[in-house]
């Protein structure tokens, strides 16, 4: 075997290469349990790139609260050390664009529950308050027939970074919403879009909004000219209504969920679309050279179904349940840091309650600035400040409730519990509803401030005995 093969890249053994985007490197690895999984190694001159490197850094951490049977959830990332990575789950399958490519549109049946299970798979993106913003064939597999959603955005999310600087925009044209290519506010609607692009390919094996210049397939999208009359009379008015021009004359996830189960293959004409507009594109495009379909980067392993294999029609298992907590790498991340500095930070609050308190206080309110000047969507400065106003005073009012009743309890002297009101306070800033903020912006320092695996380990190996130190002198001076 070659090198490469034992290369080792974190806990994680890199087996093969798999494929190969603008973004990075796919490999086929192995965790430490010896479990199959993808990790995604950054090109170099995207690992520079470290506005590009900070919007993946979120995206990773906000994916990583969705799951879903039809998600290749993310695992693990590392993405302030020297070779950036991301794990994902592994799925030993094909894109859905290969599928069709290589063996044609799907059977009516299969369509039904490609379109069920991607429904599905926005249901659990949209409920963790994501937006994919790249779903189309090429981010689809399709594992024992089911559609797993891969590729949360993030090779959007480095284009993006690219759009403030050159004024434009990268994309797969047809499968991109009219209000991404007109620069408006993305919503959770441009993802419906996508979708039913998506699933109009697997039904016809065509692209949604046809072929020709780059400019003629945004034009088409842009004005709802799509080739819906080319789709089977069943799935015409569900793709109809998806692919309206006017994102808020779309369909929710949910209600989109709900409509393609009532699909029905036999079902005869379409209805028209309530609201909006999705023109029948005309022939004037297909007069014009055809974009380049790509197929995408190095082969793919072998399908799990074959095309000689019968296919039934089964229902939609629902998600799986979210994955247990795992203490090991918990223990071994960014996350446990964090813990172990916010005890020490209360410890050192019940010790010198004023002093360390306004410094917490000013910390809080330090990451919320960092969190709101870095943030893509800025609320507005004045409610901003309301919030942070209100997340104090209630951090306040929760440690003296607390330390009262510990008094009560207790029989704490006074100034027992004014110095565990202190503590409490420190909690507070950090855990009560409104704190978000604070943690998002506390947990990208400390992945800042980590440069990798190792430095994390060595870090909670010297924050664990100060922590402790920390707690038994408070305790001590109670």
């Amino acid at each position: 075997m070659s090198m490469q093969t034992y290369e080792h890249l974190g806990p994680y053994r890199m087996v093969r290469k798999i494929g190969e985007g603008g973004m990075g490197v796919a490999h086929l690895g192995l965790d430490g349990a010896g479990r199959e999984v993808a990790i995604k190694v950054l090109h170099p001159h995207v690992a520079a790139d470290l506005k590009a490197r900070d919007r993946l850094f979120r995206e990773v951490e906000t994916m990583r609260r969705v799951r879903s049977s039809y998600v290749a959830e993310v695992l693990d990332a590392e993405l302030s050390g020297p070779r950036p990575y991301v794990v994902t789950r592994f799925a030993p399958g094909r894109t859905l664009e290969d599928t069709v490519l290589t063996e044609g549109p799907l059977p009516p049946h299969e369509v039904i529950r490609l379109a069920q299970g991607l429904c599905q798979a926005l249901v659990d993106i949209h409920a963790a308050g994501v937006i994919h913003r790249d779903l189309k064939p090429s981010n689809v597999m399709m594992v024992n027939g089911r559609p797993l959603v891969i590729d949360f955005g993030i090779a959007h999310l480095v284009d993006a970074a690219r759009l403030t600087q050159s004024g434009m925009f990268v994309g797969t044209p047809g499968y991109l919403a009219p209000e991404i290519i007109r620069g408006a506010q993305i919503t959770q609607a441009a993802d419906v879009h996508a979708l039913a692009s998506t699933v109009f390919f697997a039904a016809t094996g065509l692209p949604p909004f046809g072929t020709g210049t780059f400019e003629a397939v945004c034009f088409n999208t842009m004005e709802g000219r799509s080739q819906i009359d080319k789709a089977p009379v069943w799935l015409r008015d569900w793709l109809s209504r998806a692919l309206q021009v006017d994102p808020s004359a779309r369909p929710g996830a949910g209600e989109l969920l709900r409509m393609a189960g009532a699909l029905d293959q036999a079902g005869r004409g379409p209805q028209p679309a309530r609201g909006g507009r999705t023109a029948i594109m005309n022939t004037v495009s297909d007069l014009l050279p055809p974009v380049e379909y790509a197929r995408g980067g190095s082969p793919q392993p072998a399908p799990t179904v074959h095309a000689g294999q019968p296919r039934e029609r089964r229902p939609i298992a629902p998600p799986r349940p979210a994955e247990p907590f795992e203490l090991r790498r918990f223990v071994k991340s960014s996350g446990f840091v964090g813990v172990l500095a916010l005890v020490t930070l209360m410890a050192l609050t019940v010790v010198m309650p004023v002093v360390v308190g306004l410094v917490v206080a000013a910390l809080s309110l330090a990451l919320r600035a960092g969190d709101h000047y870095f943030a893509e969507e800025r609320p507005e400065l004045t409610r901003a400040a309301l919030v942070a106003m209100g997340h104090l005073l209630l951090s306040l009012a929760f440690g003296i409730a607390a330390a009262g009743l510990l008094h009560l309890a207790g029989r704490l002297s006074t100034s027992h519990a004014e110095s565990l009101a202190a503590g409490f306070f420190t909690l507070g800033l950090f855990v009560l509803p409104g704190a978000g903020a604070v943690r998002r912006a506390a947990s990208g320092v400390l992945n800042r401030l980590l440069p990798g695996h190792s430095a994390t380990v060595v870090t909670v190996a010297v924050m664990g005995p100060i922590a402790l130190t920390s707690v038994i002198i408070a305790l001590v001076g109670l």
